[in-house]
């Protein structure tokens, strides 16, 4: 038993070297290191693109804050020329 026990381990750190000689023999190829870069450059445009419409999105809530104390005060003056007749 202590003797297939070993045995199944060496063979299981054999295969386990095999497998990281293999895949990391083989190096980046031009066509993959570009892809790397597209898709990098494809990152850098999204997170603009993302604090371009978080930058849209506060004008937009301070437009709408303006607007609504603007209807509050417009409602505050309704109200008051209510009260007066």
């Amino acid at each position: 038993m202590a003797k297939f026990k070993n045995m199944f381990l060496a063979l299981l750190t054999f295969a386990f070297l095999s497998g990281m000689i293999m895949g990391c023999g083989g190096g980046v190829s031009e066509e993959q290191m570009q892809e790397l870069m597209n898709l990098k450059q494809q990152v850098e445009n999204l997170k603009k693109e993302v604090s371009d419409k978080e930058n849209q999105k506060s004008d937009i809530q301070k437009q709408i804050s303006k607007t609504e104390a603007d209807i509050a005060a417009k409602q505050k003056l309704i109200d008051a020329i209510k009260n007066c007749k």
